[in-house]
């Protein structure tokens, strides 16, 4: 039973080292957050499926009104999911500090 507790206890405390260690998406990947942003602002507006109207016409033709409303939604949706991952990865991890906590406190 004791080699199974410090089993998991060095299985939590491998979980919490690559959480911690996980790197910052925004930094490592910027430059492609940016080039699908730009394929994404030049692509939507026009592109339409077979009995469908493309966004552009819902603008009226206005193009750098679209080209914006698109480019903020793009934005936004990144800003929204990095923000969530984050949140999600600081809940993740102090539960795992719990867990390994109360691990280690039953362990002697």
């Amino acid at each position: 039973m004791s080699d199974l507790k410090e089993r998991r206890l060095k299985s939590l405390n491998f979980q919490i080292q690559e959480l911690e260690n996980r790197p910052n998406y925004l930094k490592n990947y910027w430059l492609r957050l940016v080039l699908v942003g730009v394929l994404v602002t030049l692509i939507a507006p026009e592109y339409s499926k077979r009995n469908s109207k493309p966004l552009i016409d819902y603008f009226d033709y206005n193009y750098p009104l679209c080209y914006s409303v698109v480019a903020f939604s793009y934005v936004v949706i990144c800003a929204i999911m990095l923000l969530t991952f984050t949140i999600q990865d600081k809940k993740k991890l102090k539960k795992l500090k719990e867990k390994r906590d109360l691990n280690d406190l039953f362990r002697g």
